[in-house]
């Protein structure tokens, strides 16, 4: 079950479970809130937990272009989400693919506003490879979208082409690079990826983790990209439930 909520220029399809600290879990550019699955009633035993579909996903606010700075327009959105249901106080972060980067990005702007940081195979530059496995991935949603007979003028099928279509752009590989903020987070952070992962190296990974004080590393042996949604799903859970308890500053579940 689902819940609308508005910000002051839309609306935020979220899910709402458990109870305790906030734990706001952020989803990729190519999925929507039902990529966490099983994951979040397994954090819900410990923590509250929202789950929101970004503008442009499920049912919240269309969207039929992701300019270059839609990383930015997604920061804001989660500011309007978090005042929205009034958690003034710090919150958890856990961010997946593109959530990852919003989750670093919002961490190092607003660092009063985040207790801890999980990013789950976040970018903060785009890789040759990168590419060549987005590419691929257009390629099986053309091939899905044709075999569905869905309207090919669709808002969310329109919005999917383009966010594809930006992530290959030769200038926007040049030009998308956010290492510069990883020196001003100040919150305890994990970071995990796959070393199968199709979309990044890991020395991508590494970067990241050594770009954030005192930051740790998890890479998940014979992982791809879609890590909680595999084999190594519960020692991820597992893995990231640990941290989030070794890092809960006395705010944990009450």
């Amino acid at each position: 079950m689902t819940d609308l909520i508005s910000i002051s220029d839309g609306v935020v399809e979220y899910t709402d479970a458990g109870m305790g600290a906030p734990l706001v879990l952020l989803h990729g550019g190519t999925g929507d809130i039902r990529e966490w699955g099983a994951s979040v009633g397994y954090f819900a035993r410990q923590y509250r937990v929202l789950v929101y579909n970004r503008r442009g996903y499920g049912n919240s606010t269309p969207r039929l272009d992701f300019p270059p700075t839609y990383h930015d327009a997604d920061v804001a959105d989660l500011l309007k989400f978090l005042d929205a249901l009034g958690l003034n106080d710090p919150v958890r972060l856990c961010g997946f693919s593109d959530g990852a980067t919003i989750a670093l990005m919002f961490a190092a702007r607003f660092p009063s506003r985040v207790a801890a940081l999980v990013l789950i195979a976040g970018h903060i530059y785009v890789e040759a490879k990168t590419q060549q496995g987005l590419l691929r991935a257009k390629r099986l949603f053309e091939t899905g979208v044709q075999k569905k007979e869905r309207d090919e003028a669709a808002h969310k099928m329109q919005g999917r082409r383009a966010w594809f279509d930006l992530w290959l752009d030769e200038q926007f590989r040049q030009w998308f690079n956010i290492e510069e903020a990883l020196g001003k987070i100040r919150c305890p952070a994990f970071v995990v990826q796959g070393t199968e992962d199709e979309y990044a190296n890991v020395s991508q990974a590494r970067r990241i983790a050594e770009g954030i004080p005192n930051a740790g590393l998890y890479l998940v042996a014979g992982a791809k990209h879609y890590i909680h949604g595999g084999d190594q799903a519960e020692a991820l859970c597992e893995r990231v439930m640990t941290f989030l308890g070794d890092n809960s500053g006395g705010m944990g579940a009450e």
